[in-house]
């Protein structure tokens, strides 16, 4: 892979290029989607958005410090002779998804507590910008050499060999290419999600959706994925632990809206 584009002659970090990329898919999925929703305001939609942007970099950088942290803490005697520069890495040496996940879901509710009535119908026009805004990180994580797969063998035809200036892929080995197929799978989910979003008028279908669908192909991606930097606790990663009350709250929204009889408007009235 290439964690360096060309662009006039400057090599730029693909990783970092591709996420700022994701981002601004997202918002201009986002800002499309909420045109053709009477029910918000695409003022509202931006600001909130803009809000939900900075949670999700917080969120981003904070979880896997918070269950490093608490792991250096518990089995101390595993890294006590391990070098401060070593150990720091170790603990914040990444961004996570899900901290990011969790830190947009967390700043849209706190900026939207007084105005709870459209908390869902945010969520709802959020969610295919997220998945399109995500497969397209994951196709940065594919060129930058992060959140890699199993070995295979190199006759795989879903196999990938990173570079040694890779972020943090084993380079020389063929290696499962996971970020790519979590980049298919979250595009394809984006375009079922805008389909959800356009077609259905009631409030919560949308984001029910992606909140499912996208834990139950993390939960599965997970054993598949090579990077046990991330921590596994009793045979679940982390991110496992986290798709499940995730999966939760989606069928949570998706039975509570089933059978509440509020319908909100598809397009402008």
């Amino acid at each position: 892979m290439h964690p360096f584009i060309n662009i006039f002659g400057r090599p730029v970090p693909a990783y970092g290029l591709l996420m700022l990329t994701g981002i601004c898919a997202a918002a201009l999925m986002s800002w499309l989607l909420a045109r053709k929703k009477a029910a918000l305001d695409r003022t509202d939609v931006m600001l909130t958005f803009a809000v939900a942007l900075a949670g999700g970099i917080v969120g981003s950088v904070t979880l896997r410090p918070v269950m490093k942290i608490v792991e250096v803490i518990v089995s101390w005697e595993k890294y006590e002779t391990v070098p401060a520069g070593e150990l720091f890495r170790y603990v914040f040496g990444e961004i996570v998804f899900y901290g990011g996940l969790l830190g947009i879901l967390a700043a849209i509710y706190i900026f939207n507590r007084k105005n709870k009535k459209i908390l869902i119908p945010l969520l709802d026009t959020y969610a295919p910008g997220i998945a399109l805004g995500h497969a397209i990180g994951r196709v940065g994580c594919l060129f930058g050499g992060c959140c890699y797969g199993v070995p295979v063998s190199a006759h795989h035809p879903f196999a990938v060999v990173y570079p040694p200036e890779s972020l943090s892929a084993p380079h020389g080995v063929p290696l499962l290419a996971a970020p790519l197929i979590e980049a298919v799978f979250l595009a394809a989910l984006a375009v079922v999600l805008s389909v959800v979003c356009l077609k259905s008028g009631k409030p919560g279908l949308t984001a029910s959706v992606y909140f499912m669908a996208y834990a139950v192909g993390r939960f599965i991606l997970e054993f598949y994925r090579g990077d046990l930097i991330r921590g596994t606790y009793g045979g679940l990663t982390t991110s496992q632990y986290i798709s499940i009350p995730l999966f939760l709250l989606g069928a949570a929204i998706l039975v509570f809206y089933t059978f509440s009889k509020k319908k909100v408007p598809v397009t402008p009235s």
